[in-house]
């Protein structure tokens, strides 16, 4: 309680009890302003304990938003990318837009071998592909395995040594099947006939026969 409350008070008290030494009336008045006295009292206390409480309040609160303001950046930091499905997850280096979607990127990949043909060499692997294009072996794979394709880098290879091999067929009448194969990247006779007919449904063979005489027909 404030000292010059304490003060008034204690005043107060003295001139009440004056007061009552002086009549019965003044009993009575000193009786019903002690009350509104006690009462008033009373409300200052409650009064003073809840600002009390609502400033210990507004203090935790602001401690709260604090510690949640200075956790927001590594929330920010660990949140998940989902876009991995739509770019390629690496950083070329050769060139190229790091911002390309997979797709480009396949139509780009794909013109290289082409061009270079490197589907020819009978030792190609994925390692010495990124190598050549300035890829990531990751890159490959994921692009390989997230446009339309859909294939494995091995499917991939297999895939563009056969369309090849058609070319030759068509293109080379007077080479024999081995010769094609070996030109192709494949280099077991056997396994060539294999892999062509399960791609194609026919032998290397019927399927030159068939190209010669639709050519045969056409012109």
């Amino acid at each position: 309680m404030p000292k010059y409350f304490r003060n008034f008070v204690h005043k107060f008290t003295t001139a009440m009890l004056n007061l009552m030494m002086i009549s019965p009336v003044g009993v009575l008045v000193t009786v019903v302003i002690l009350a509104l006295l006690v009462s008033l009292i009373i409300m200052l206390r409650i009064s003073s304990k809840m600002a009390d409480s609502n400033a210990r309040l507004i203090d935790r609160v602001t401690s709260l938003e604090q510690s949640t303001q200075q956790q927001e950046p590594s929330d920010l930091q660990q949140e998940p990318s989902d876009v991995s499905q739509e770019q390629p997850a690496t950083v070329l280096q050769n060139g190229l837009p790091t911002d390309m979607t997979n797709d480009e990127l396949y139509h780009w990949f794909d013109g290289r071998m082409d061009a270079l043909r490197l589907f020819c060499q009978p030792d190609i692997d994925l390692k010495t592909t990124a190598q050549t294009l300035g890829l990531t072996q990751r890159s490959i794979l994921q692009m390989l395995k997230t446009t339309d394709c859909n294939l494995t880098f091995t499917e991939y290879i297999t895939g563009k040594r056969l369309a090849y091999a058609c070319r030759l067929l068509q293109d080379k009448p007077h080479w024999n099947i081995d010769a094609v194969a070996r030109e192709a990247g494949i280099q077991s006779d056997a396994t060539f006939r294999r892999l062509f007919r399960k791609h194609y449904g026919m032998s290397p063979s019927e399927y030159r026969e068939r190209r010669i005489h639709s050519d045969f027909v056409t012109h």
